[in-house]
C-alpha cells in the first residue's frame, strides 16, 4: 500500500566506490578494489509517497560491461527489495539522477516503473519512454527535482520533505551531485569522469544541495547530516 502522509525513505543498497578522496585514482586500485568486491555502484534509495518512486537503480563492476556481471545486478536489486518486501513491479517510477551506467544499469529490472530524468538529460540523449522533469518540478508531495550541474551538464537531484526518526527533515538524494561523504568533507570535486561538466558549477550545485537539506544521500555511501565545508 502506498503512503499518506509525508513521505518515507529506505536505503535499497548503499553504493561504494573505487575510488575515495583520499585515494589515488587508477585503474591498479580500482581493480584492487573489484578483486576485493567493492563494484562501485550507485545507491539506490526508495521514496515511499502516494507513488513508490526509485532514485537511481545501482550496477556494479560497471566498466566490465559482461552479461554475468548484468544478471549479477539484476538479482541483487531484486533480492535488495525483497528484504523491505518490494517487487521489481510495485515501484511506480524510477528517477534517473545522471546517465552514467552505475546509477541507470539496472533500469530494465522495473519494466512497469514510469521512468524519469531531467529534461536536459532526456533531450540530450534521446531518452525514449522518459518523461523529462523541470527544476523544482513536483513528483510526488513533498518530493521535487532540484537541478544539480556539474558532475554532468544535466545531473539533477531529489529533495525530500520527510519525517527521519520522528524529527521532520528534508533529504537531498544527491546523486553524483555529492559522490561521497569523503569528498564532501574534503572539499574535493570529482572530476574522473570523461563527460564531467565544471568545478565551479560543482560547487555551487553542493552549495545548493546544502542550504537546502538536512540530511544528504550521495551518490556513493550512507546518509549524512549536512553542514557547511569551509570553502564554501
Amino acid at each position: 500500500m502506498h503512503r499518506s502522509g509525508p513521505p518515507k525513505l529506505k536505503i535499497i543498497e548503499a553504493g561504494t566506490l573505487c575510488c575515495e578522496a583520499s585515494e589515488m585514482a587508477s585503474i591498479f586500485n580500482q581493480q584492487i578494489k573489484f578483486d576485493l568486491g567493492i563494484g562501485g555502484g550507485s545507491t539506490a534509495t526508495l521514496i515511499e509517497a502516494e507513488r513508490r518512486i526509485l532514485v537511481d537503480t545501482g550496477f556494479d563492476y560497471e566498466c566490465l560491461g559482461t552479461s554475468d556481471i548484468s544478471k549479477k545486478n539484476k538479482r541483487n536489486i531484486v533480492r535488495a527489495l525483497r528484504d523491505w518486501g518490494i517487487t521489481p513491479d510495485d515501484i511506480d517510477a524510477v528517477f534517473i539522477t545522471h546517465w552514467h551506467r552505475d546509477h541507470f544499469g539496472n533500469l530494465e529490472v522495473f519494466k512497469k516503473a514510469a521512468h524519469l530524468a531531467s529534461k536536459g538529460l532526456v533531450k540530450c540523449i534521446g531518452l525514449e519512454g522518459f518523461q523529462g522533469l523541470g527544476n523544482e518540478e513536483e513528483i510526488a508531495e513533498g518530493v521535487k527535482v532540484i537541478m544539480t550541474p556539474g558532475h554532468t551538464i544535466d545531473h539533477a537531484s531529489i529533495t525530500v520533505d520527510s519525517i527521519v526518526g520522528s524529527v521532520k527533515a528534508r533529504v537531498a538524494i544527491a546523486g553524483d551531485a555529492v559522490v561521497s561523504h569523503s569528498y564532501f568533507q574534503s572539499r574535493q570535486i570529482w572530476q574522473y569522469n570523461a563527460d564531467f561538466y565544471s568545478i565551479e558549477v560543482a560547487r555551487q550545485s553542493i552549495l545548493r544541495l546544502t542550504s537546502l537539506s538536512d540530511i544528504i544521500i550521495p551518490g556513493h555511501g550512507v546518509p549524512f547530516f549536512t553542514f557547511k565545508p569551509k570553502w564554501m
